[in-house]
């Protein structure tokens, strides 16, 4: 189940990431500007250029690490993305920007990485629907269908848009002899 398009990531993650850096001060602010802007305007390679030099001044920013891997994952290069998301989680590991990167594209990968990385969302959102639906499917494929049932239905206001995980849901439910909840 695909969660978000990455443009629509992007925009969010952009957003997210402009709201949150008056937290690292105004020089950050004039840092991060140009990067957002670049990557607004889909220049890959040009946020990366200003993101380097960025990172050489201000190397324990997670935003700017976070911004890193957006790019990388913008331009298909999942591996560098994920070393940017992880240095960002290594600096604050609950920055959610830098986790909800890294769990879309674990889970994207099929990797079982994307499990504690979206349990450490849930800790910090635990209402958050598309992360419950992706725990969901994750343990679907796993075969642990007590655990996908209760993200399944932590999560059901975004299921009637996915016809697979709906299958899957009631596929579990019929697998733990809950039939009536299952049709």
């Amino acid at each position: 189940m695909k969660s978000h398009s990455l443009s629509n990531r992007l925009r969010l993650v952009i957003a997210l990431l402009f709201l949150q850096s008056g937290i690292f001060g105004q020089t950050a602010n004039d840092r991060v500007a140009p990067i957002t802007s670049a990557l607004r305007s889909r220049d890959f390679d040009k946020a990366l250029e200003l993101l380097q030099a960025a990172l050489q001044t201000s190397p324990n920013n997670p935003q700017l690490w976070t911004l890193q891997g957006l790019a990388y994952s913008a331009k298909g290069d999942q591996r560098s993305a994920i070393g940017s998301y992880q240095a960002a989680l290594k600096i604050a590991p609950d920055y959610l920007p830098a986790l909800e990167g890294a769990a879309q594209l674990e889970y994207e990968a099929g990797s079982a990485d994307a499990v504690p990385l979206l349990e450490r969302v849930l800790r910090l959102h635990p209402q958050d629907a598309t992360t419950h639906a992706m725990l969901a499917v994750l343990a679907y494929k796993n075969g642990d269908c007590g655990v996908a049932v209760n993200h399944f239905s932590q999560s059901e206001a975004i299921l009637a848009s996915q016809p697979a995980a709906l299958q899957e849901y009631g596929a579990c439910l019929l697998k733990l002899k809950q039939t009536d909840k299952a049709i």
